[in-house]
């Protein structure tokens, strides 16, 4: 008996590809690729930036200062910026939507996907190992890990 060949299907497509941005250099790398993508299939562009503003995303201020109104200011001066990276984003890909949401990025960015009906996420990714991943972990390998839509990671590379 011959073995039955696999049934072929039609190439993917994205139509939707949402790049999820901490404004870092490697964020920046995975921003000219998923640039590069989705002009090759002609998919909207959504950058999304998630703004952490837990306790563990402001570098783990304790709860106590927390309540002073320091830790206001350094909430409104985190918005403010991170509006003015996303406003300097938008100059440069005038044709892409650029999304800020508060939350932590293991949660809002497969949120946000979904919200917007991506095909697909671009993530840069640092490529940390042993004691710096476990510590920090990493918001792309967790992306990888349990997304329901294909991931590309990008990883900075490295001068030679």
């Amino acid at each position: 008996m011959a073995a039955q060949r696999p049934k072929r299907t039609a190439a993917p497509s994205p139509k939707r590809i949402l790049l999820a941005t901490d404004f870092s250099p490697y964020a920046d790398t995975a921003l000219r690729w998923a640039d590069a993508v989705s002009k090759a299939f002609g998919a909207k562009l959504i950058i999304v930036h998630a703004l952490d503003l837990t306790l563990g995303g402001l570098a783990g201020l304790a709860p106590e200062v927390a309540a002073f109104p320091v830790a206001d200011q350094l909430v409104d001066r985190l918005r403010e910026e991170a509006k003015k990276e996303m406003a300097h984003l938008a100059k440069r890909l005038p044709r892409a939507q650029t999304v800020i949401r508060e939350g932590p990025p293991r949660s809002t960015l497969p949120q946000v996907a979904s919200e917007v009906r991506a095909d697909l996420i671009v993530v840069g990714t640092q490529g940390r190992t042993g004691l710096a991943h476990m510590l920090i972990g990493s918001v792309a390998e967790h992306l990888v890990r349990h997304s329901r839509i294909p991931v590309l990671t990008v990883r900075l590379a490295e001068p030679a």
